[in-house]
């Protein structure tokens, strides 16, 4: 009788690791679906208007989208929307994680005020920002500004005042995670260089930058590589605020696929875009992941 309880208990132990994947599984192949049936679009002549007559052009749609003169400007507001929001958000939050894990008062408040726009749909937050940024002394940062004597600044109006708003807004939701997530990579540095140090006489900028950054460099890595795949893919800040204007200034990769197929209902150049910008979040994701493997290991020996 205890053999058969041995083994039926082995069976549940063998059975509950597959049990628990059961519903990642079932979600991949929910997944896989709509990425099959895109790629199959993306060779195609596809369009909403005519479901029913359309033929297979194979490469076509990929090759013609080295003759789109739009394909160009979003491929190149998508790589420096990305740069900047990297190193704006990064930079940024890794000084709010150095400020936050210090000694001072209120830290808990303040931890918890900085949920607050993760907490928030993008969307909702967009549209919060576009009123706040209205192009009159209506909106409320123009209203402040008129008190240094700026004049009112055409937000979302001017090529440069699109691409700065919604920078401001994608940094603005996306600042918090960045920062927690370093502020609890520094927590779990260890303790012992640092006490090294100050017997040497070492200065804060030097621990800084010779303990801390390179002890912090996994952490910095993981949270560029998910910045860089958000950022590489934004999509809803740019919808709910400009559009991809003006004249085509905020428009990348993931909004000229949206206005292809399905405004212009050109299906198969949508998907073949939209599998492009999956090809380039691949390939950057894959870089720095290995980079983040090299730098785990280094810091492991």
């Amino acid at each position: 009788m205890s053999g058969k309880v041995a083994r039926g208990r082995r069976r549940r132990e063998t059975l509950l690791p597959y049990l628990l994947l059961t519903p990642a599984l079932v979600l991949l192949c929910g997944m896989i679906y709509p990425f099959c049936l895109g790629l199959y679009y993306s060779f195609t002549s596809y369009w909403l208007q005519y479901p029913k007559r359309f033929r297979f052009v194979w490469f076509d749609n990929y090759v013609s989208l080295l003759d789109e003169p739009l394909f160009g400007r979003a491929l190149e507001f998508t790589l420096g929307f990305t740069v900047a929001a990297v190193v704006l958000q990064v930079g940024l939050g890794l000084a709010i994680a150095l400020f936050l894990h210090g000694r001072i008062p209120g830290r808990g408040a303040i931890r918890a005020m900085m949920l607050l726009p993760l907490m928030m749909p993008p969307v909702i937050s967009a549209l919060m920002w576009k009123i706040m940024m209205a192009s009159t002394n209506a909106g409320i940062l123009n209203y402040m500004l008129s008190f240094v004597g700026v004049d009112p600044i055409n937000w979302f109006g001017s090529t440069r005042g699109a691409v700065a708003s919604v920078l401001i807004i994608d940094t603005w939701g996306n600042l918090p995670f960045v920062a927690l997530i370093l502020l609890g990579g520094l927590q779990a540095l260890p303790s012992e260089p640092y006490e090294a140090a100050k017997v040497d006489g070492a200065s804060p900028f030097a621990m800084l930058r010779y303990i801390t950054l390179p002890l912090l460099a996994p952490f910095l890595i993981l949270t560029i590589t998910f910045r860089t795949m958000d950022s590489l893919r934004i999509f809803d800040v740019i919808y709910a605020t400009t559009l991809g204007g003006p004249n085509d200034a905020t428009t990348n990769l993931h909004i000229m696929a949206y206005q292809y197929a399905f405004q212009w209902y050109q299906m198969g150049k949508g998907m073949a875009q939209a599998i492009v910008l999956l090809i380039l979040v691949v390939m950057v994701s894959y870089l720095l992941i290995r980079l983040w493997n090299r730098s785990a290991e280094s810091n492991a020996q």
